[in-house]
């Protein structure tokens, strides 16, 4: 063979090998690669198995720690289930009304919020290749995307609506489990749209689909009149004011302050027959609001300081209604026409069937509901035995309202029992905690997005993060103010001519 040809031969056969080899130690790295991205994936595997056991240990549960269990926000779907079993009876009803179409609606109708939930998983891995299925690592959660506000300019309105998507927002980053895409709308007035979330619905039944989400005082409550703060400060004062009050020391007259003007439509002289029925009595402290300096304003835990509460709902509810909740003391209340998200926690009694006791345990319970109710079946029932009850029910014209309280004077183990009743389901069993807030919070969107079929005229329409809402929010609220300053800044900083 010529030399240039066995020359040609062996370059080539080298260069053969040589590719052979590279080819072979690509396959081995390549699968070395993988493997290690599987035990790392394994590894984290067993790390999240080693968190969450020891979460189960480490975070409080409501047997090793109930209050401070009841504060955590992060707690998983069956927790929530476990620690609040009555918490979602509203959000069950709503769900068996079945699938609706959600269409876009007037983005101006006040106090209408329209928004969306996205659950954008995006997930990377090493190399880019198959393994990002099944070995990815995830790098974004569920956002919150505001789709439109009304353009409201009432502080209340503002307030309140910002105030729920904070909750919203909240429940969301706390979440241990990522929740469902879904569009959802949302309304603070009195008169909800319909396919919509509001702060009450009729107690009864109703074709219009509304589905209650917890009052925007869970996060705070701020107006011109009133300066709560969060539901836990209001419910650790109250805590201060029970502790300080046992039950004898409380006042015996039934207490109640509000605007007269306000009343539901089912009793629309509600608040006025009730002043006229504790008009100069002496087991009565019944006024209308004054705010003035030197008026008769409570503040919210001084309601506790009386065996005695009387709840009026406004045009549909009255948000004072959680935190009268909160006392021990006598819930008395006409029949509820409205259900809030904690009126599910009522467990009512008559005034008739209460005072009968005695002689009537066993009334029909049917005849029980009726009683108060003629004119419509209630969602929220009544009970039969006082010690089951930890609210009474009157006569809308609070006729009967004297005796209620001559009888429970008459009777203090019953009154106690009711008073107790109503504290140790609200506040001892935390429904009013933050943890039953982000529990019920998660539980409406997870039932939501179960039920709403999202109409296509929705689109491509993204939102605003609400991150940048809320900013811009802030700075709408203060243009006035903050266009001023501004412009003093830029002038400040203009160079000297």
């Amino acid at each position: 063979m010529p030399f240039n040809s066995r020359h040609l031969h062996r370059t080539t056969l080298l260069g053969f090998t040589i590719t052979a080899f590279l080819a072979i130690a690509f396959l081995f790295n390549e699968k070395n690669v993988q493997a290690g991205l599987f035990d790392q994936a394994l590894a984290g595997q067993i790390a999240l198995t080693n968190i969450s056991e020891s979460r189960s240990k480490k975070y409080p549960t409501p047997d090793s720690n109930p209050e401070a269990a009841y504060k955590r926000l992060d707690l998983a779907e069956k927790e929530c289930t476990d620690t609040f079993p009555d918490l979602t009876r509203d959000i069950i009803e709503a769900s068996q009304r079945g699938e609706f179409l959600l269409n876009k609606s007037d983005p101006d109708y006040k106090g209408f919020v329209q928004g969306r939930i996205n659950d954008n998983h995006v997930r990377r891995s090493a190399h880019g290749n198959s393994l990002q299925n099944c070995l990815g690592i995830l790098t974004e959660s569920v956002k919150l995307y505001i789709l439109s506000t009304a353009p409201d300019f009432t502080p209340e309105i503002i307030h309140q609506r910002t105030a729920i998507l904070h909750q919203i927002h909240r429940a969301i980053l706390t979440s241990p489990n990522p929740l469902p895409d879904t569009h959802f709308a949302f309304v603070i007035n009195d008169n909800p749209r319909n396919n919509s979330w509001a702060f009450s619905r009729p107690n009864k039944v109703s074709s219009h689909n509304t589905w209650l989400m917890p009052l925007f005082g869970f996060w705070s409550w701020k107006s011109h009149s009133t300066g709560l703060g969060t539901m836990e400060e209001v419910l650790d004062r109250i805590r201060s004011v029970e502790d300080s009050t046992p039950w004898e020391k409380k006042s015996n007259k039934v207490v109640w302050r509000g605007t007269p003007w306000f009343n539901p439509l089912g009793y629309q002289h509600l608040r006025q027959d009730l002043l006229k029925a504790t008009k100069e009595q002496p087991w009565a402290d019944v006024q209308a609001l004054n705010k003035d300096a030197g008026g008769n304003l409570l503040s919210i835990e001084d309601f506790c300081k009386h065996k005695y509460v009387i709840y009026t709902e406004g045009v549909t509810y009255s948000g004072r209604l959680p935190y009268h909740q909160a006392c021990k003391s006598v819930l008395i209340t006409a029949p509820l026409t409205h259900l809030t998200h904690t009126a599910w926690w009522m467990r009512p009694i008559t005034a008739k069937t209460l005072m009968a006791s005695g002689a009537q345990k066993h009334t029909d319970e049917a005849n029980a509901n009726q009683t108060m109710h003629s004119h419509f079946k209630p969602l929220l029932p009544t009970v039969l035995d006082w010690k089951q009850a930890n609210a009474i029910y009157v006569d809308p014209s609070f006729t009967d309202l004297g005796s209620v309280i001559s009888f429970l004077e008459q009777n203090p183990h019953i009154a106690k029992t009711i008073s107790r009743n109503q504290r140790e389901v609200l506040v001892m069993r935390g429904y009013l905690s933050p943890g039953a807030e982000s529990c019920y919070w998660r539980a409406l969107i997870r039932a939501w997005a179960g039920q709403a079929i999202i109409s296509d005229e929705w689109g491509e329409d993204v939102g605003i993060r609400f991150e940048e809402w809320i900013t811009r929010e802030i700075l709408h609220g203060k243009s006035e103010r903050l266009r001023g300053k501004i412009e003093l800044e830029r002038s400040a900083r203009q160079p000297c001519r």
